[in-house]
């Protein structure tokens, strides 16, 4: 017997699985012009061994024709869909808490209209993974770059790596790609708030929360995704297509770091101890300042010049940063020394050297913390 659509007034287009089966996994698009990426994207999908998956799209009222080309490119496919059309711009947090919503599988897997999956037995493997881990709450796999297929080795392993505060606390940076994320569309459900719209990190706050609510996370070692589809050797505008060229200029530059920490101490804080609020405001916020931060300060010398990372670094100025944030007089200093150490290091150390070395030392960071969570979840 089929289910109910949801938000069936925004349905433009759809195809049942047959015998009206329940998926196992919904592959999940939130979607927003750039029509000719997707159709690549999409073409990822098609080419799936997997059998018990349904493709859903939600178009964010686009101003190109992917409301007329799209739905056709899905019902010639023969794969099980839904198409959605939004009557109003829901912003990207919005849509993809529209898609988790609208999902019918017992797990969404997010992807992006612009990445693609990285090969045709990807979601057989992860739906093999999820079911020999117990079905987690939350999962995130590897991914790699379209172009040069270099691998970010997200997981480390495939594995369960735990639940509660700690967990998400170690793990809320590993959220913050958001193709290969997967979540159990229950949990999802429990947990949805429209606080973080406009955030463009309501992954993180959702994914923390499951997590420190005690919902297990794993992680999926196979290489899942492959960000950044090019066509005639262009990618969607990101970061660094509209960093680049920028004129000289000492101006603050918002990176949204600050977001990240917002909704990850919102997504934690509720759950552990009044004791212990201060303490997990500050790991959250040195890990900010001492890996994504100093990250950033490289990738915009990189992508833009010098001043532009200067610019980023006036916009974590600690008096502002923690301003919101109750800290003891010592939390605050060790804060202070970090953005210290982590300004000088960033703005000063030589580019070249960091991009020899960025691969080994991110991978050293991961393995690190996911050998720490098996540990502690082993012992």
């Amino acid at each position: 017997m089929n289910r109910p659509i949801p938000f069936a007034d925004r349905l433009l287009a759809r195809y049942d699985p047959p015998g009206g089966r329940i998926p196992f996994i919904t592959v999940a698009i939130p979607h927003y012009k750039h029509r000719r990426y997707l159709e690549v994207v999409l073409d990822s999908i098609f080419e799936q061994s997997f059998p018990e998956l349904e493709i859903l799209v939600s178009d964010d009222c686009s101003p190109d024709d992917s409301n007329q080309i799209i739905p056709r490119r899905l019902q010639s496919a023969g794969r099980p869909f839904r198409y959605y059309a939004q009557s109003q711009n829901l912003g990207y947090d919005g849509n993809v808490r529209f898609c988790l919503a609208a999902a019918q599988g017992q797990y969404v897997f997010m992807l992006g209209n612009d990445d693609a999956l990285a090969g045709p037995n990807v979601l057989q493997t992860v739906a093999d993974e999820l079911r020999t881990l117990n079905f987690p709450a939350v999962a995130f796999t590897s991914f790699a770059d379209w172009e040069t297929g270099t691998v970010t080795r997200r997981a480390q392993s495939t594995c369960l790596l735990g639940n509660g505060p700690e967990t998400a606390i170690r793990f809320f940076r590993s959220l913050s790609f958001v193709s290969g994320l997967i979540f159990e569309r229950s949990a999802a459900a429990v947990h949805e708030t429209a606080r973080w719209d406009r955030s463009v990190y309501y992954q993180i706050y959702l994914g923390s929360r499951i997590v420190a609510s005690g919902g297990p996370l794993a992680a999926l070692a196979d290489c899942a995704v492959r960000k950044d589809v090019r066509l005639a050797g262009q990618t969607v505008p990101n970061y660094a297509t509209k960093a680049a060229g920028v004129p000289w200029s000492l101006q603050p530059r918002h990176t949204g770091l600050d977001s990240v920490i917002r909704v990850t101490v919102d997504a934690v804080c509720p759950l552990v101890p009044d004791r212990d609020k201060s303490t997990t405001i500050q790991r959250i916020v040195s890990q900010i300042l001492t890996i994504s931060y100093p990250y950033w300060l490289f990738e915009y010398r990189r992508v833009a010049n010098w001043s532009f990372a200067a610019g980023v670094a006036r916009e974590m100025w600690p008096g502002k940063l923690l301003a919101e944030y109750e800290l003891n007089w010592r939390e605050r200093a060790r804060l202070w020394l970090a953005y210290a150490g982590s300004t000088v290091v960033g703005l000063l150390f030589p580019q070249v050297l960091f991009h020899r070395i960025k691969s080994r030392l991110a991978d050293g960071v991961r393995r690190r913390q996911q050998s720490v969570a098996l540990r502690g979840h082993y012992k």
